[in-house]
């Protein structure tokens, strides 16, 4: 199967649909003030007009129509921004709307650290920190989820039935065809549509206030006429315009979501490079008996958004969501013999559960004991980070710094320690900071108890392992950095800031990983709504571009490139990409590298299909001389992460 082909298949058979979605939408509305206006006059007596354009458009009625039309299209767009506002609170809305409660990073259950872990790996393997993760304790089916608007408040969603019945490939493939969703821009797809349904639920709901005001105007009123009879009529119709639409509506809503599995299964592939995987988890749910119906009242309304289809329909080749499971496994597997796989039944006995989901785990990893479930660094290496650098004794040590990243207060002394170095280009001076007093005074005033304390140990620890990639201890910290309160962020913010100052600037690594920081959790804490699009042209955004790409070359090419006339043709064939060939590259100073820390944020605003194009001219600016230090594989990375648009680390 050729996968990319199914991808971009998948993409232009969506945007038809889409358009075809927003046609319904004004055809609805077109009725709607055509029966407003011509159904009254006939119910109480009158006769049909002969020419009803003329009829419309005439002097007497030419406001009424525009009236009734501003009536039901104000009323659309203003129950489509309620719910728009609903849900621009992130995606832990709706999964707690669906019963779901957040995985505790530091949890020690088995089931929870095995789903744990297998996100944490794919949010590295994508280039973003990791989500939240959601668990529907009270559904015994599989099925999964991804829910937000953007990367950064992005949350996956399992059932127990998920993270108890399959194996950990199986497992990893569903994680990875969430993950799909959210890199591909599905999740904010998925949010435009449950809010176009709110709009086309409006007409229903205008004829359902004419027909009720009505009936209680009767019951107090012994009078009837002809006109308190028509409104009614007209509601009933309007009801029944509106039960048509979101019929219609809930069809396309279908047919969209239908196109985006096929994506996302061939995605899932792509992340995890192992096509039994999503295929292995599609054939439990189709083993006889399994099934993913997902049992909570408010599920309807999502029923999109999950991995497998969450309801039984009779009309199934025009409602369901998701494409059979028997069609999704022969486009993994075209040679599939037909059979299904058995779930798992976890036994109560730890050490049989470990053996149990150990069968699955790739590496070949030894069973003997639990602590495979936990493994970090089985973790980086399938998630494509390199440490075939590190001796036994340096892994150990790094294992034992990752495993506690699950910690509020391990996570924050983690932060500074990587961000009291100067950069990740140049020699650490961590050691340095060691005797610094203002060092120790910034941690003290940050009132964390015992953050000097585990911070220095920190600061020893990674002067030790002298890492390459600092970014996939920044990812895997994030969670634990959510559960601050408002006011201990606030104190972890500043301190941040002090620490990157303490040598008189901040360096262009550090202003990188400190947007990655703030742009995630600012967007959780509720110090910032997620961004809107404003540039749809990279002519728009020229000058942060030309400082980006001048960055890139400069202080990414210095390790390979020391020749100024190379690092200038890395820039031109990046400018040249983005169609920006006329835009010179500037001689850096100190305000440019002050300057640096607003390009991210600015970008952030640009269209999804624009970031790619700035992500795919990162990529050639930095792969310009064959090779792609580490320093500039963690720059990108972080900046894409930032702009919402995470580029996968094995890219």
């Amino acid at each position: 199967m050729d996968f990319f082909a199914a991808q971009e298949n998948a993409k232009k058979k969506t945007r038809y649909l889409v358009v075809v979605y927003i046609l319904v939408l004004m055809l609805l509305t077109l009725i709607s003030c055509l029966l407003v206006l011509i159904a009254p006059p006939i119910l109480m007596g009158g006769s049909m007009p002969t020419s009803i354009e003329d009829y419309i458009l005439s002097p007497e009625l030419r406001p009424v129509f525009l009236l009734v039309g501003g009536v039901i299209v104000g009323g659309a767009l203003i129950s489509s921004f309620i719910k728009s506002r609903h849900l621009s609170q992130g995606g832990g809305v709706i999964a707690a709307s669906l019963g779901g409660v957040v995985i505790s990073p530091s949890t020690s259950q088995l089931n929870e650290r095995k789903v744990l872990n297998v996100v944490e790996e794919m949010a590295i393997a994508s280039g973003m920190p990791v989500p939240e993760v959601y668990l529907l304790k009270q559904e015994s089916d599989i099925n999964a989820f991804a829910a937000g608007q953007t990367p950064a408040d992005a949350v996956i969603g399992v059932t127990q039935g998920c993270i108890d019945k399959l194996t950990r490939d199986q497992l990893q493939g569903v994680v990875g065809h969430e993950f799909s969703h959210i890199l591909n821009g599905d999740m904010k797809l998925n949010s435009r549509i449950i809010m176009l349904l709110h709009g086309i639920e409006f007409v229903g709901i205008l004829g359902r206030i004419l027909t009720s005001s009505q009936r209680r105007s009767r019951i107090y009123s012994s009078r009837r006429s002809k006109g308190s009879g028509a409104i009614i009529m007209v509601g009933l119709l309007l009801r029944l315009i509106g039960w048509v639409g979101v019929l219609f509506g809930k069809l396309v809503k279908a047919a969209v979501s239908r196109q985006r599995e096929f994506l996302a299964d061939a995605s899932s592939v792509q992340f995890t490079r192992n096509p039994s995987a999503i295929s292995g988890a599609l054939k439990v749910i189709g083993y006889s008996g399994e099934s993913s119906q997902i049992r909570h009242a408010d599920a309807s309304e999502v029923s999109h958004i999950f991995f497998a289809q969450s309801f039984t329909t009779r009309f199934s080749a025009w409602f369901a969501t998701h494409p059979p499971i028997d069609v999704r496994i022969r486009t993994i597997e075209p040679r599939w013999n037909g059979d299904y796989i058995q779930p798992l039944t976890p036994p109560k006995d730890a050490k049989r559960f470990a053996e149990e989901y150990g069968q699955g785990l790739q590496g070949g990893v030894s069973t003997e004991n639990t602590d495979w479930l936990s493994d970090p660094l089985e973790m980086l290496l399938i998630a494509g980070v390199a440490l075939a650098h590190l001796n036994e004794d340096e892994q150990r040590q790094l294992s034992q710094l990752l495993e506690q990243t699950g910690d509020p207060l391990e996570a924050i002394a983690l932060v500074y320690a990587i961000v009291s170095g100067d950069s990740a280009n140049t020699e650490l001076s961590r050691a340095n900071k060691l005797d610094d007093e203002t060092f120790k005074d910034i941690l003290n005033e940050v009132n964390f108890k015992g953050l000097a304390e585990r911070t220095y140990a920190h600061i020893d620890r990674l002067e030790l392992l002298s890492l390459n990639n600092v970014l996939p201890l920044i990812e895997l910290a994030m969670p634990a950095l959510k559960q601050m309160s408002d006011k201990q962020y606030e104190s972890f913010k500043t301190g941040l800031e002090h620490i990157m100052l303490l040598d008189g600037h901040k360096s262009v690594f550090e202003q990188s990983i400190y947007q990655l920081i703030t742009h995630y959790l600012d967007l959780h804490f509720g110090l910032k709504t997620p961004v809107k699009v404003r540039f749809t042209k990279a002519s728009q955004v020229k000058i942060e571009l030309q400082l980006l790409f001048s960055v890139l070359t400069e202080y990414g090419h210095d390790v390979h490139l020391g020749d100024n006339h190379e690092k200038l043709i890395a820039y031109e064939q990046a400018m040249r990409y983005l169609g920006l060939s006329d835009v010179e590259k500037l001689k850096l100073d100190e305000q440019h590298q002050t300057m640096f820390e607003h390009v991210t944020e600015t970008l952030a605003h640009c269209s999804e299909a624009l970031k790619h194009q700035i992500v795919e001219a990162m990529a050639i600016c930095v792969e310009f001389d064959d090779t792609v230090n580490e320093y500039e594989k963690e720059l990108v990375l972080a900046i894409a992460a930032t702009m919402d648009a995470p580029l996968p680390r094995l890219r």
